[in-house]
């Protein structure tokens, strides 16, 4: 009996203790720290800023590493690493004769308001009969009038020959042949008489001469020491065997050199203590321009002359021509000097364990696992009032809203088949805007069957993106009317999407040939069907669905699209960058900056962006010129017609802009953010024209609200 009764009760104390333990989980659970943590699919690669390519490690940098500059929530560029910037520029001149004279014309225009507008401040002599013009702006809007003051046949012409290098080769004595060495061998070698300003490496194999003398004597100047042609093997001339050629020689009257100068904060150190200075400013350019560096951020320095610092606080950027997107290329990171001189930063440890001046510092990453930061209490905008930031890496996406729901990650980010249901849960709230980009359909202009803008027209008249925006992103979007989403200040609201309307398509269709002459439901012209392949990745539903009703659609004017989806590396290796498809489904995100050069100009088309082989002289020339102005007014009319053209062109079918939309846990956390006088303001988390994320590092858990920093 007795034995009985304690096999009966036995089980209650192990109940009971259950329930207890039970009870403290719950607890804790509830308790959560002061800590915001992400769902991330991916882990990340690298988290050094300059080497990093994937979406999953910049997340993480941009916590650890601070710019020279940043966006403010209101899309302006503002100082964070810099506290103020200003840009100016020099230009140059040369009268062909008499320059005291035009020097003189020039001041008294100057005195008399007739070059107001020109933003010109100071005119001097300078070198070789030089008048030199000192601007507190940059651009070539000045030119025009300083030509009503000294004619154009007055003054001589600035040449600019660019010279393309086999650097596979080497000279006779071992020496590369790469931009530094031939530039050094040229500056010692041609003659006085060809009146050569200046030597650069342009880009990446190439150098730019700048002189005053004929082209055509430079050429031959220049031939004597570079030959396009492998040369005998008796030849003993030292530079026989570097090999080189000129792609392009420009003219212009006036010698442009805009200067950034940038004003650094005194009060900035790095995690380790060590102070940020602007000799870490330079060393960030210098690895960025190391062609051993590998990184996919050197174009966007290449149009730097020289960055130098007269002090520890000042940053002078010297381009070698006018180019506005400038200040938006320094809002990328800088790395520390103290920990990287004299390393292979393509292996340095630093890759793992970074050390920045950011909000947080860097403390924990266990691979495909999780990375952590903490908060970095001496961070100089103020501390931030969260103590934790993380990412857990979950590989499988329909994982990442149970791990939401059950709160082990703070934020989900909402599928568009989601958001009806979510949004109605209130359980949760959820935030939305209009992405910084959108999806398209790229057609091939190499190809025969798009070459024609009827055709290309034609298809994007075939296909209902209404439809679209409706059933695959269950309407979370809008359609796009071309290459700029309708939020950013420079897409032009009198563009409108191109309406579906089949009629029209076949019309268009027909005027370029294509009719069903054998009644087998597919349009033919010249023998040849209309039917082509549709690529895209892997990894993505909603593209994968946009070809399958891209197909239907098309279908029913007698167009075979067959739909392929393809690995992302091989698809980008093997089809996208040899240039070898038909029609892709792609997408963008685009910068702040209106700049889309890489993408749409035609010098970009054999290795470029422009993969679709888009050409369009006007295009291109307002591209260029779009680089060239700095005022804001005046870019935003010229990419209201690049807009406009684009749009008109149809390289792309521009399908949609979908939202971004991410959902919270109502009340979970607020803003506590500093002021400049030192107070602080609390409010609720809102999204901003920058992003939800925007004032993260200044979030805090309500429940965790007594371990906020003061």
């Amino acid at each position: 009996m007795k034995i009985k009764r304690f096999l009966i009760l036995t089980p209650l104390p192990l109940f009971i203790l259950f329930a207890v333990s039970l009870g403290i989980v719950h607890s804790r659970f509830e308790q959560k720290p002061n800590q915001f943590v992400f769902g991330s699919i991916g882990d990340a690669e690298n988290l050094n800023p300059i080497l990093s390519t994937d979406s999953a490690s910049g997340d993480v940098t941009g916590f650890v590493f601070n710019g020279l500059l940043k966006y403010s929530e209101n899309i302006e560029l503002v100082g964070e690493l810099a506290e103020s910037y200003v840009i100016t520029q020099v230009s140059h001149i040369f009268p062909k004769s008499a320059p005291d004279a035009h020097l003189r014309k020039l001041q008294t225009a100057l005195d008399s308001g007739a070059l107001a507008e020109t933003k010109i401040v100071k005119t001097s002599p300078a070198e070789r009969g030089a008048i030199r013009l000192d601007m507190n702006t940059a651009g070539t809007a000045y030119e025009k009038r300083v030509l009503n003051v000294i004619p154009e046949a007055a003054l001589r012409p600035i040449n600019t020959s660019v010279i393309q290098l086999d650097t596979r080769y080497m000279f006779p004595d071992g020496k590369p042949c790469n931009a530094r060495e031939v530039i050094g061998r040229l500056t010692s070698s041609l003659p006085t008489a060809l009146d050569v300003l200046e030597y650069y490496e342009e880009n990446s194999g190439t150098i730019a001469v700048k002189y005053l003398a004929d082209e055509g004597k430079m050429r031959e100047a220049l031939g004597q020491f570079l030959s396009a042609e492998r040369p005998q093997e008796e030849e003993k001339s030292p530079w026989r065997n570097c090999f080189g050629s000129i792609i392009e020689t420009r003219a212009s009257l006036f010698d442009n050199a805009p200067v950034l100068t940038f004003h650094l904060r005194k009060d900035v150190r790095w995690h380790d203590g060590a102070p940020f200075t602007a000799a870490d400013v330079k060393f960030t350019y210098d690895k960025i321009m190391d062609e051993q560096t590998q990184t996919v951020r050197r174009p966007m320095f290449e149009l730097v002359k020289h960055l130098e610092t007269p002090d520890d606080y000042t940053v002078v950027v010297t381009y070698k021509k006018p180019f506005s997107p400038c200040l938006d290329t320094w809002t990328m990171s800088i790395i520390p000097r103290h920990l990287l001189d004299g390393k292979d930063i393509n292996k340095a440890d630093f890759s793992r364990n970074p050390i920045g001046t950011g909000p947080f510092i860097f403390e924990q990453w266990i691979s495909d696992d999780r990375i952590f930061v903490r908060a970095n209490k001496k961070y100089f905008e103020g501390q931030p009032q969260t103590e934790r930031v993380g990412w857990r890496i979950i590989p499988e996406p329909p994982l990442l809203r149970l791990e939401f729901e059950v709160g082990r990650i703070d934020i989900y980010g909402v599928q568009p088949f989601e958001y009806e249901g979510l949004s109605k849960d209130k359980r949760y709230k959820t935030y939305e805007r209009l992405g910084n980009g959108y999806t398209y359909i790229g057609w091939n202009a190499n190809r025969d069957l798009f070459k024609d803008k009827r055709v290309r027209r034609a298809l994007t008249h075939a296909i209902n993106r209404e439809e679209i925006v409706k059933y695959v992103l269950y309407g979370q979007g809008v359609e796009a009317t071309g290459p700029f989403p309708p939020q950013m200040w420079y897409s032009n609201p009198s563009v409108k999407p191109i309406p579906y309307d089949p009629a029209k398509a076949r019309e268009l269709l027909a005027e370029a040939g294509w009719k069903d002459t054998d009644g087998d439901g597919v349009l033919d012209k010249d023998g040849k069907k209309f039917e082509f392949e549709l690529l895209t990745n892997n990894g993505n539903p909603l593209r994968a669905d946009v070809t399958v009703l891209v197909q239907r659609q098309l279908a029913e004017l007698g167009i075979k699209a067959t739909p392929r989806l393809m690995e992302w590396a091989v698809f980008i290796r093997d089809r996208i960058t040899p240039r070898d498809f038909d029609a892709c489904v792609l997408g963008w995100s685009l910068s702040y900056d209106p700049d889309v050069y890489e993408i749409w100009h035609s010098s970009q088309i054999p290795k470029g962006f422009n993969f679709v082989g888009y050409n369009n002289p006007d295009v291109d020339r307002l591209l260029e010129e779009g680089r060239l102005e700095y005022d804001r007014e005046k870019r935003k009319n010229i990419y209201f017609k690049i807009h406009e053209l684009i749009a008109e062109d149809q390289p792309y079918t521009f399908l949609y802009v979908g939202k971004g939309q991410s959902t919270l846990r109502p009340g979970e956390f607020k803003v506590r953010r500093p002021n400049p006088d030192g107070s602080y303001t609390t409010e609720d988390v809102r999204m901003t024209e920058a992003g939800l994320m925007y004032y993260l590092p200044y979030w805090f858990r309500v429940a965790a609200a007594e371990s906020l920093a003061p």
